[in-house]
C-alpha cells in the first residue's frame, strides 16, 4: 500500500497503469486488488479524474487530436466507456490550429505546398482527423490568407 501511495503522490495513474507497476515490483495479485479498491473507495485513484487530468496536460503542452488521445488513455488502461464519454466533449479543431501555428514557424524556405504537405503530415502524427487537418489547412493556405503573413 505504501509504494502505491509513493506512485501516486508523484504522479495521478489510471487503476490499471498502477496495477501493472505493482506487479513489476513484485508485489502478489491478490495484495493488489485489495489496495486499489481502498484507493479507488476514498477516492485517490479515479480512472475519470486520472483521464481529465492528462487531457487537460496534452492539450497545454502538446496539443493532440482525439486519435491519439484514444490510444493513449486505452493504453493506460482506461475502460473505453469513460474515454468516450471525455472525447464527446473534447474540442480538438482548436488544439489542431495551435498545433499548426506552432509547427509552421519552422517550415520556412519550403514552397507553399511542401509546407502544406509537411504540416498534413505533422497534425496526422498528432492524431487529428482529417476533417479537422483540411479546416486549419485551408486556414493557412487560402489565398489571401492573413496567417501565412505572420510568418
Amino acid at each position: 500500500m505504501t509504494f502505491a501511495v509513493k506512485l501516486l503522490g508523484l504522479r495521478n495513474h489510471s487503476r490499471e497503469e498502477l496495477k501493472r507497476k505493482l506487479l513489476r515490483k513484485g508485489y502478489a495479485p491478490e495484495k493488489i486488488e485489495p489496495v486499489l479498491d481502498k484507493l479507488t473507495a476514498q477516492g485517490v485513484l479515479d480512472d475519470m479524474i486520472f483521464s481529465i487530468e492528462l487531457i487537460k496536460s496534452r492539450s497545454r503542452r502538446k496539443p493532440s487530436g482525439k486519435l491519439k488521445i484514444h490510444a493513449e488513455l486505452r493504453q493506460r488502461g482506461v475502460a473505453e466507456t469513460i474515454i468516450e464519454e471525455l472525447l464527446n466533449e473534447y474540442e480538438s479543431i482548436e488544439l489542431c490550429y495551435r498545433a499548426a501555428e506552432k509547427k509552421i514557424g519552422s517550415l520556412h524556405g519550403t514552397t507553399d505546398i511542401n509546407r502544406k504537405k509537411k504540416l498534413e503530415v505533422f497534425l496526422r502524427n498528432r492524431g487529428f482527423g482529417w476533417a479537422e487537418i483540411q479546416i486549419v489547412l485551408k486556414r493557412f493556405f487560402q489565398p489571401g490568407s492573413d496567417d501565412l503573413d505572420n510568418f
